[in-house]
């Protein structure tokens, strides 16, 4: 059994300092939604909010449709990961899978049937009776995914579940993530401040800054046509050149940069006719080319070696520019120019206006 989740206008305020302004989504039954910010936005209170664990100043939770805002934690039959993890250090890892299951009066027979099923779900076979200090950082958070689920949880919340993490092992749980709640079908609410992560997992996307969910909507559309700059940065359109409009068609927006002539895909929003405005992009969709599609022109002035990628930067009248592109067909090649012009290729399909 899964829900629909809907938040609608929660407010929280600490100390007459806001958390969080009027944060409204929903999230259809069975999808996956990742909340993204930086630290310090909002997000871990709105996690806590919906599960129960602190009430709003104001607003509703609502649960496939009836309000929930002040039913207890316990009674929501929600499964949640703390970032701190919170197991039990006394208990071994099948003692803390069951814990939910026994907190809700289960028969033994059942609970241990429950357990080896979300044993061999998170794959952690073999490792039933050890305590947590015995197991490495991935195995502990593969625990707690485990008791988030064990009591078949209608709603998952993971509050930055991989941050405390190496990098090897984060591979390693995201896609235990992504396996159990493909298996299991449960709305989940991911929390995190890593924008490859949220990408990755969600099929809907939330953007918050300063307590106020700056965007929202479906994912890959959210990626690429971001409706504000701040969401467009935090989803790696770090570039930002100035332009001049030309003229605006249906579907697209003719503008001017550089001495360049660029057709870019007219936003949905979209409503300026005349005027100056700004293209943003990411460094992954923009290269060093000497091409006639370069936008503008400038000199190279540094280069940044990254095993498989390789981070160039160019300057020019508009403002400095990154590109991305692989280090071992271009590094030989780009090395010999640095100091020189060269020009900046980027796909107009790939740019967002604002």
């Amino acid at each position: 059994m899964t829900v629909e989740l809907e938040l609608r206008g929660i407010n929280k305020t600490y100390d007459g300092t806001p958390a969080v302004v009027n944060i409204s989504f929903r999230i259809p039954s069975g999808k996956v939604m990742a909340l993204l910010g930086p630290s310090g936005c909002g997000k871990t209170t709105t996690l806590k909010v919906i599960a129960g664990l602190i009430p709003p100043d104001s607003g509703s939770v609502i649960f496939d449709g009836q309000d929930v805002t002040q039913v207890p934690a316990a009674s929501r039959n929600i499964g949640m990961v703390f970032q701190n993890l919170a197991l039990f250090p006394n208990l071994t890892v099948e003692e803390n899978i069951a814990f939910p299951l026994e907190a809700r009066g289960g028969d033994r027979t059942s609970i241990s049937s429950k357990v080896g099923e979300v044993v061999q779900l998170v794959e952690l076979q073999g490792l039933e009776k050890r305590y947590p200090h015995q197991l490495s950082g991935g195995q502990q958070q593969r625990v707690a995914i485990a008791r988030a689920i064990s009591a078949d949880a209608k709603l998952v919340l993971l509050d930055e579940p991989l941050a405390s993490l190496d990098p090897a092992l984060k591979g390693e749980v995201f896609t235990v993530i992504r396996n159990v709640q493909r298996e299991l079908n449960v709305t989940t609410l991911y929390v995190t401040h890593d924008q490859t992560e949220a990408v990755l997992i969600s099929d809907l996307l939330g953007v918050m800054f300063a307590g106020k969910l700056d965007s929202v909507g479906e994912t890959r559309e959210l990626y690429e046509s971001p409706p504000t700059e701040e969401s467009a940065r935090f989803l790696g359109a770090t570039n930002a050149i100035l332009c001049e409009i030309q003229s605006v068609t249906e579907h697209e927006v003719v503008v001017s940069a550089g001495g360049t002539t660029i057709n870019v895909t007219r936003p949905r929003w979209w409503n300026a006719r005349h005027g100056t405005a700004k293209l943003q992009f990411r460094p992954d969709d923009s290269q060093v080319s000497d091409s006639t599609g370069s936008v503008v022109r400038g000199r190279l002035v540094s280069l940044t070696y990254g095993g498989s990628r390789l981070l160039s930067k160019v300057s020019t009248d508009l403002g400095e520019i990154q590109c991305a592109g692989n280090s071992s067909t271009q590094y030989d090649h780009l090395s010999k120019m640095i100091g020189k012009e060269v020009g900046v290729a980027v796909d107009p399909h790939r740019m967002v206006l604002f």
